[in-house]
Parts: structure tokens; C-alpha cells; sequence
């Protein structure tokens, strides 16, 4: 008689159980970041945006190797303290040089990190909008270890991202 009432009190836990889990997805937030348009736009803009100084940086790296040829080349004909000069002129240039250098790339890493967080705003803005309107309680994107291709709307974030 026990196991007559057990059985329905079962079936409701599982029910129950099953219905707390709730509708999830799953989506690869790599795909997002290199396929969505907002991306490549950004990349775009950013090639763009850097693309004069590093050839500013390319022109003097030219400049400078050509002083030093002229210089070791010369250099037997000219007097000491013009050698020492000219050694302390390309010394400077060259640190200066790898100053300028070193600020360009650290511009350009600030410039793609600021990038990447407002791209990363609108896809979980998207993400957050795409869940709601979808009545999904879950939306996973790391540390999921299987999901099934019935889960992934990684495609449909994209569609969305591109409207």
C-alpha cells in the first residue's frame, strides 16, 4: 500500500525537478566576439585609427638604420667628438624611437581592451534581451562540458547582433 502512494509523490518530485531546471542554451562567446559585425567593425576602426602611426614608426626604424650605415660607414673620417656626437644623437633617437614604440602598442592594447568591453556590454545586453524575449531561464557560454547542437543559439545571438 506504501508503494502505491510513493509513486505518484515520485512522479511529482520528477516533474518538479524537471520543471526547476528550467529552458537553457548554450553559446560560444568566442564565435560572438570574432564573427559579429559590432567586431569587425571594430577591428576595422582600429586598423584604421593605428594604421598612420605605425608607418610613422616603420619611416623613422628606416631613418635610423640608415643614419647608423651612414655613420659606420663615415666614421673613419670623421674627428672624435664628431663621432661621439653623432653616437649619442643615434643613442637618443633609438631610445626615443623605442619609447614611441612601446607607447603605440600600449595605445593600441588600451584602445582594443576598451573595444572589447563596450562590444562585450552590447552582446550581453543582446544576450540578457534574446533570453527574456525567448523565456530561457539559463543562457551558459563558458565551462559547459556538452552541449547539444539543440541548445547552441550562438547563431541566433548573431542574427540578433546584426539587425
Amino acid at each position: 500500500m506504501r508503494l502505491i502512494y510513493s509513486i505518484p509523490l515520485l512522479l511529482c518530485f520528477v516533474v518538479l525537478s524537471a520543471n526547476a531546471a528550467g529552458k537553457s542554451a548554450f553559446i560560444n562567446p568566442a564565435i560572438i566576439l570574432e564573427q559579429a559585425p559590432q567586431a569587425r567593425a571594430a577591428s576595422r576602426a582600429l586598423e584604421k585609427e593605428f594604421k598612420q602611426l605605425e608607418a610613422d614608426l616603420r619611416s623613422r626604424a628606416i631613418k635610423i638604420q640608415e643614419r647608423e650605415k651612414n655613420y659606420q660607414k663615415d666614421s673613419a673620417i670623421m674627428s672624435t667628438a664628431q663621432r661621439k656626437k653623432i653616437e649619442g644623437e643615434i643613442i637618443q633617437e633609438k631610445r626615443q624611437f623605442q619609447f614611441d614604440q612601446q607607447s603605440v602598442k600600449e595605445d593600441l592594447q588600451l584602445r582594443r581592451k576598451q573595444l572589447i568591453q563596450e562590444l562585450q556590454k552590447l552582446i550581453s545586453d543582446v544576450i540578457r534581451s534574446y533570453g527574456e524575449k525567448n523565456g530561457y531561464d539559463f543562457i551558459f557560454t563558458e565551462g559547459v562540458a556538452y552541449a547539444s547542437d539543440s541548445v547552441n543559439i550562438t547563431e541566433e545571438i548573431l542574427k540578433e547582433l546584426s539587425k
